[in-house]
């Protein structure tokens, strides 16, 4: 099985702990935009090794709580004493209306979409604040938008589809920024250190073929990247 393009060596050296395009920038970017109070209950869903944690607290947010699928992610997170839980976002362990506001960075394609809007929902209060970062569609799929790796630009849509999840979930949208400037650069970097992006792709799978693939979906589907705040309807 491919590993997923989040775990790749090619990745993790190029973007370190936050695994993301703008980093701890676009983290702050959201807080900036949600000004969540120093007693709110957050929620990092698919907090990684914990690259946001640690910014959280240091924003004077202290209620902050990680949840990662991956194993080996939350492991390290807990060795930076984060508080983590190893789960699921369909299936979190945590009560209705218990979270304040949730963060969700470059995770939310790689799920069942709907279904993790669904929990999300659950656990955040009436008037509760959701935050995305993700990838986004900006051309029709084509014949060659198939990725050859996991990843979050295989689950991406257009942002009408984006909107439309959001609104079918119980939120109401607040903010939509696109920050594909962002994704620019991160391509950049992978081509300055890899020499092309294909260069970065054979890295990541390891074969051309799987290289090439991955240059057509890319440019089957022109890739972007939104900012999204919404809050919960209230009941």
């Amino acid at each position: 099985m491919a590993v997923p393009l989040y775990q790749s060596s090619a990745v993790r050296q190029g973007l370190g702990c936050s695994l993301r395009p703008g980093g701890e920038w676009l983290t702050r970017r959201i807080l900036e935009l949600s000004r969540p109070e120093a007693n709110h209950v957050l929620l990092d869903a698919g907090c990684g090794p914990g690259g946001s944690l640690g910014l959280l607290r240091a924003h004077g947010l202290q209620n902050v709580l990680g949840v990662d699928l991956d194993r080996e992610f939350v492991a390290e997170a807990q060795i930076q004493h984060w508080p983590v839980l190893q789960a699921d976002l369909c299936r979190l362990p945590l009560a209705d209306q218990s979270i304040d506001m949730v963060i969700c960075e470059c995770v939310w394609n790689l799920t069942p979409r709907e279904r993790t809007l669904a929990e999300l929902g659950r656990v955040v209060r009436s008037g509760g604040v959701l935050a995305i970062t993700d990838k986004y569609a900006r051309k029709s799929d084509g014949p060659d938008n198939t990725w050859p790796v996991p990843c979050c630009f295989a689950g991406a849509s257009d942002l009408a589809t984006v909107r439309s999840l959001i609104n079918v979930a119980g939120f109401t949208i607040t903010t939509l920024e696109d920050h594909s400037r962002l994704l620019r650069e991160t391509a950049a970097r992978f081509v300055f250190e890899h020499g092309s992006l294909h260069g970065f792709w054979l890295a990541v799978t390891g074969s051309a073929e799987l290289a090439d693939q991955a240059c057509r979906a890319s440019q089957a589907t022109k890739p972007g990247f939104f900012l999204l705040i919404a809050t919960r309807n209230t009941s």
